[in-house]
């Protein structure tokens, strides 16, 4: 618990001291010196307060850890992961409350237990080859991208997501349409008295079609730019914030082309005007 006496919240992992999979310590030291000696996520020190030296007792397990450094911000599941060493991480997830009784200790076999293993394959090792080794040990390898997808949630929030962004681009394309709709309306005169002079349909498509095109790619780098200083100010209060170039241009792109749509449909009244009625409208 913290010094307001609120639970800390967090994922433990064990990984073996020293291995490629240990994090690396930004403050204090790495893994190993301390038996109990763990290292926490930079967002356990940020938003908690947990420093180095710290002590803490895991509920019902009964285990006690040290923070002995602090790595950069890592989460599963929205929570901050807490690396410590393989062994301890074993007697406190198989072992009984509180360790083995004084004076004796845990069985052997019980550090043969692991939920997950972490592999750094050889590259001469091919997808064949390791679902044969499966097949023969009875374990499943995952990719690191497939493990993530294989997480509780996962999948159901990136649809979510995905879900929401496409609603989104869809509205806004209704929105761009309803707004060059009316924009259209209002200058109908404008555009009877410009085909009065002459100027075909083509030409006042083409031209309405670079205006919306001038007006969208504007609004879509003004808004751009404010998200993105939005995001870099959230983040510097410990808010999670990723960007991504590749992902933001194709979120531009598809912007303007649903924009891009939805106004080519609304702007077709320009077809119809009929320069002697609407040089009859009143304004």
């Amino acid at each position: 618990r913290t010094e307001a006496d609120d639970p800390l919240t967090f994922v433990m992992w064990g990984v073996q001291p020293g291995s490629f999979i240990e994090p690396p310590a930004l403050e204090g030291e790495p893994l190993g010196r301390l038996d109990n000696g763990v290292i926490i996520s930079k967002s356990l020190a940020d938003k908690d307060g947990v420093e180095i030296g710290d002590r803490f007792t895991l509920d019902r397990v009964l285990t006690e850890f040290e923070v002995v450094g602090i790595t950069d911000e890592r989460n599963i599941g929205h929570m901050p992961i807490v690396f410590a060493p393989l062994r301890i991480w074993q007697e406190a997830t198989y072992g009984p409350p509180g360790g083995p009784p004084p004076g004796e200790k845990l069985p052997d076999i019980l550090y043969d237990f692991v939920s997950v293993l972490v592999l750094q394959l050889d590259d001469s090792l091919t997808p064949e080859k390791i679902a044969e080794i499966d097949d023969e040990i009875g374990t499943k390898t995952l990719a690191r991208q497939q493990f993530y997808a294989a997480s509780i949630g996962y999948q159901e929030e990136v649809m979510t997501v995905l879900l929401i962004q496409s609603f989104l681009i869809a509205i806004s394309a209704v929105v761009i349409g309803g707004f060059f709709s009316i924009w259209t309306i209002q200058r109908t005169r404008e555009i009877g008295l410009i085909k009065a002079l002459g100027a075909s349909n083509a030409y006042l498509l083409r031209d309405a079609m670079g205006q919306m095109l001038l007006l969208m790619g504007g609004g879509v780098v003004v808004g751009v730019s404010l998200g993105l200083w939005l995001g870099r100010s959230l983040a510097i209060g410990g808010n999670p914030f990723m960007f991504e170039p590749q992902k933001l241009v194709a979120s531009m792109v598809l912007l303007l082309f649903a924009g891009l749509v939805g106004g080519a449909l609304s702007i077709r009244r320009i077809t119809s005007v009929d320069p002697i009625i609407a040089l009859g409208q009143e304004q």
